[in-house]
């Protein structure tokens, strides 16, 4: 019988949720428990509410709840976490944000423990202020880790410049889902955010400049001035939500952007849309495409990272040019007069998830990067 390999999983309890939240919840699904015991680590101030998303995943599987007193504290609570690891022989470490690489780095210094840095992208100069310099920060920690994971090639030729020694991809997995189970929940959502019954072109994901949901804004405007009847259903929270909503009545369109905040399941929301919009202007592999081809949701998304490869222009989805609203309003445009153009593509995905991205894809990935760091452990190299 091979040895157990323990995973602990490090994530900061931060009041938005996005890609490494999505990811942990595939983790606590899906991966082999008797090879792999888990433990999820939540950095979390005092008395500070956990998200639901990280609540839930707390509930899932084995926790420990660490708290984080802010950056000057930090050594006292990497301190708390070599012990969880000390008492976990032959662990792997598990970092997911600039807050739990930061202790990565520093339990590094005094204890030989193999690290995986788990990047689930950065946004450079789309960021702005503190967000801007902490990843700054995280590109100067993360090439201490053994491993440093990434969920495209366009992240991977990344953080490789920024000096990471060893870089591994994992594609992101979501399970296919059966569409008609949400298909009474989004019909009601529908009817509250679209009365009208017009079109509802969606976007999902944590609400900042670099998302580019300013983009779909300004497209639905466009269009609706075109004449067509479209609503923009903006879900998910983030630092740039009073500006989308400040844009959103600078061009008569607040009472059509309903803006839908952090919602607890993303598919009933998903499901009440005619198509999910990615326009970011710079990502690796969001799940929120995954999760849109899981229920059949064709995806319109602009040419970044691994966005191209994995929707299919013209077969099982559209990809539209970085930044461009001309763009993005016509393949609004086209999918809103062709509905079965959006049948078609929402099955072609749903079939190219199942083909290439499925959760026991990317586990068996992650646990053979696991295993790989365990062996190379055991050797003492």
């Amino acid at each position: 019988m091979r040895p157990q390999i323990p995973l602990v999983m490090v994530k900061g309890a931060y009041d938005s949720v996005g890609g490494p939240e999505s990811l942990l919840h595939v983790i606590a699904e899906s991966i082999d428990r008797n090879r792999f015991p888990p433990l999820l680590a939540l950095l979390a101030r005092p008395r500070e509410t956990l998200p639901r998303i990280l609540a839930d995943l707390a509930e899932q599987m084995p926790s420990e709840r660490l708290d984080w007193h802010g950056l000057a504290a930090a050594p006292l609570t990497a301190k708390y976490l070599a012990a969880l690891l000390a008492d976990r022989p032959g662990a792997i470490l598990h970092t997911n944000d600039m807050r739990s690489n930061l202790l990565g780095w520093m339990i590094r210094r005094v204890r030989r423990v193999p690290w995986i840095a788990h990047v689930h992208g950065w946004l450079g100069n789309t960021h702005s202020g503190r967000h801007r310099l902490y990843e700054e920060v995280d590109r100067r920690l993360v090439p201490g880790a053994d491993l440093v994971l990434v969920g495209s090639n366009a992240m991977a030729e990344e953080v490789s410049r920024a000096g990471a020694r060893r870089v591994g991809i994992v594609t992101n997995g979501v399970a296919a889902d059966d569409p008609a189970a949400y298909a009474e929940q989004g019909a009601t959502i529908r009817d509250a955010v679209a009365p009208s019954g017009g079109l509802v072109v969606g976007v999902l994901g944590r609400l900042h400049p670099g998302k580019g949901q300013a983009l779909l804004i300004e497209a639905v405007a466009r269009l609706r001035a075109q004449g067509l009847d479209v609503t923009a259903l903006v879900v998910g929270d983030g630092p740039a939500d009073a500006q989308y909503r400040e844009l959103a009545a600078n061009l008569g369109m607040a009472e059509h952007v309903h803006f839908a905040g952090l919602v607890p399941e993303v598919r009933p929301w998903l499901a009440a849309m005619d198509m999910l919009c990615i326009p970011s202007l710079k990502d690796s592999m969001p799940m929120t495409a995954m999760e849109a081809m899981s229920i059949a949701v064709p995806v319109i998304a602009s040419r970044v990272g691994e966005l191209p490869v994995a929707i299919e222009h013209g077969v099982s989805g559209l990809i539209v040019e970085v930044g461009s609203v001309p763009s993005l309003v016509a393949a609004i445009g086209r999918l809103a007069g062709s509905p079965e153009e959006r049948v078609r593509f929402g099955q072609a995905g749903r079939r190219r998830l199942i083909q290439h991205y499925s959760p026991n894809a990317m586990m068996r990935q992650l646990e053979g990067f696991c295993e790989e760091l365990a062996r190379e452990a055991e050797r003492g190299t």
